[in-house]
């Protein structure tokens, strides 16, 4: 599961809308006022060509990394923000969009281990297909240590860096 821009795959208006605003330039007065960090960006380099490369890019011309960290959301509070970031003034080819959002779906992203589809599943727990397709026969699972128990081979330092990523409702 998971992999690249699985994010596109399950939220294809998403991947629109954020291209679409970048492409509409919403930048407005933030890019004004946010022009020394705007230089800041343009001046990082080349085209970001993976998810980690993207979010420091991206992100760190205006705040550092530990506010994306300490912060994990749904994917669609995640696009919401991308969508404000880009509002401010954020600077990225589409390309560098999608490899944010990428990122922050793979990594970032709150998981409900007792609803959620197979493909998040995959791809925010790291999971194979196989271990996806036994969380859902198993669940519903009471806690992380349930869900370890009943899911043979699961990545455990993924789960452990995860944990308060992860809930079950």
């Amino acid at each position: 599961m998971g992999g690249t821009l699985a994010w596109k795959a399950k939220f294809p208006w998403r991947a629109k809308s954020v291209r679409g605003a970048l492409a509409c330039g919403l930048a407005g007065t933030w890019m004004l006022s946010s022009a020394p960090a705007a230089v800041a960006q343009s001046a990082a380099g080349g085209e970001a060509k993976t998810p980690q490369e993207a979010i420091h890019k991206v992100c760190t011309g205006c705040h550092g990394l530990e506010i994306v960290m300490d912060t994990p959301k749904d994917y669609d509070s995640w696009h919401d923000t991308v969508q404000v970031m880009i509002n401010r003034g954020a600077k990225g080819s589409a390309d560098e969009l999608d490899l944010v959002m990428q990122f922050l779906f793979e990594n970032m992203t709150t998981v409900d281990a007792n609803h959620a589809d197979p493909e998040t599943l995959g791809t925010v727990l790291h999971a194979t297909a196989d271990q996806v397709k036994t969380i859902m026969e198993r669940r519903p699972f009471r806690n992380l240590a349930d869900l370890e128990a009943a899911v043979p081979g699961l990545n455990r330092s993924v789960l452990e860096t995860k944990k308060r990523m992860i809930f079950f409702q």
